[in-house]
């Protein structure tokens, strides 16, 4: 399978228009050395704005939600503040100390406690955002079908597909993966990467509850970098395989796993698994 390779890159809230993985695609390919034509962009934030991707003349506000949908939202707003609440005053104190390296789950579990206001008024990760991908299974469906739309002319190649995914892009990737499994018996995804995942806030409001990794996924890799308000452990309420906290690189925890220089995510990591040094 060497060199029949797609890697499929999946962002989170905030702003993103086509072409926002050209960054990424720069620092990865240091590692992976793959042709333009071996990455593959998911776009789901015109969604959010109102715009179905592919549609003709959709109007402004094409998924807006309806008022039981807006009271559904502000519940659950309620309720994610509250477990982030809980969450910055369990997960503990490890202190500001060097880890070193990547540390797998088991070795140490506690990180830096969580600054709970930092996460709710953090525009580009808004938990208002969150709400409404939550109350909404008609919203759902339609951030869903963009990665579907990515992946389905994937299952007839022999490639062996990774899906890299960020912030709430890995609840994206995990809730359309989870569909195409049963949709799609014939779709194989070698790999999915969830780096600074809030799916450890949001599992009680998934449709897909049981942490399970999606059976059309082979291997599982969560990362989360230190001081990351948004990413965190996943075990033991997700099954992933691998799960991660890493040094973080630069000023935003939360962006640096595509910042220039993160070899022990983007290398001993990421590249390490998908090319199987």
């Amino acid at each position: 399978m060497a060199g029949k390779r797609r890697i499929v890159w999946v962002h989170g809230i905030g702003e993103h228009r086509t072409g926002y993985s050209k960054p990424w695609r720069t620092v990865f390919n240091e590692f992976f050395d793959l042709a333009d034509a071996d990455y593959v962009e998911v776009l789901w934030e015109p969604v959010m704005e109102g715009r179905i991707p592919g549609a003709r003349a959709v109007r402004a506000g094409a998924t807006r939600l309806t008022p039981e949908e807006r009271a559904e939202e502000r519940r659950i707003r309620a309720e994610l503040e509250a477990r982030l609440a809980q969450q910055a005053v369990t997960e503990g104190g490890a202190g500001a100390r060097d880890l070193g390296g990547p540390r797998e789950w088991g070795a140490a579990r506690r990180g830096t406690p969580r600054g709970l206001w930092d996460v709710i008024t953090n525009p580009g990760e808004s938990i208002g955002d969150f709400a409404r991908y939550l109350a909404s299974r008609r919203l759902r469906l339609a951030v869903k079908e963009c990665f579907k739309l990515r992946l389905r002319p994937l299952a007839g190649e022999n490639v062996a597909i990774s899906v890299i995914s960020h912030s709430w892009g890995t609840v994206v990737a995990h809730d359309a993966l989870v569909d195409l499994a049963a949709e799609m018996p014939d779709l194989e995804v070698a790999n999915l990467f969830t780096l600074g995942s809030p799916l450890w806030l949001v599992r009680p409001f998934l449709e897909e509850r049981s942490g399970r990794r999606p059976e059309c996924v082979g291997f599982w890799m969560n990362v989360h970098a230190r001081g990351d308000l948004v990413g965190s452990w996943l075990k033991p309420g997700f099954r992933a395989d691998r799960d991660y906290e890493v040094p973080s690189v630069g000023r935003d925890a939360h962006g640096s796993y595509f910042a220039k220089g993160n070899e022990a995510v983007q290398r001993d990591l990421i590249a390490a698994r998908i090319l199987g040094r």
